[in-house]
């Protein structure tokens, strides 16, 4: 999955630099292929996925870095980012307030009976395949067994609200 030739031309749109500070990182480390196998994966690949916009993506990254609490400089390039792409942080409608929680909840881990709530109204809204791939995006950032966890709430929401 990817394209490393999409992924190059979208992380530069987000980091607004033709040369990206990652594959800087990437090369001076000796792991260029490293770095190009990402980058099309990431940003080729699953940034590409439908069902979220660009802007979405990084109000929903930027959601999960604040919750981690400790990728400041990722952090630092995805606020950027979501000016870059048309978004703003501060957008306040029923459906980014959702997908936020869904973000600080797939970080944080632990709150099934707040996930499985807030998939519910998603679900209520119409917007289940907006939640799940919320999801499967943050995996990049928060780590795949946190998506696999939350993915897995989307299944059994009903059974994590009666233990709450």
């Amino acid at each position: 999955m990817g394209d490393y030739g999409k992924g190059l031309e979208l992380l530069r749109l987000l980091g607004g630099v033709e040369n990206p500070a990652v594959l800087e990182l990437f090369d001076a480390v000796e792991a260029t292929d490293y770095g190009r196998e990402a980058v099309a994966f990431v940003y080729g690949g699953v940034y590409q996925r439908p069902g979220l916009s660009l802007a979405q993506r990084q109000v929903i990254t930027v959601a999960a870095l604040e919750t981690l609490g400790y990728a400041e400089a990722q952090l630092r390039f995805h606020r950027d980012a979501v000016a870059n792409v048309g978004g703003d942080l501060a957008q306040d409608d029923e459906t980014t307030r959702r997908l936020k929680r869904i973000a600080v909840y797939t970080a944080k881990g632990g709150v099934a009976p707040e996930l499985a709530d807030v998939l519910q109204e998603a679900k209520d809204a119409g917007e289940l395949r907006e939640a799940v791939e919320a999801i499967l995006h943050l995996a990049v950032y928060v780590g795949f067994p946190a998506a696999l966890n939350a993915l897995a709430i989307t299944l059994t929401g009903d059974e994590h609200r009666e233990r709450a």
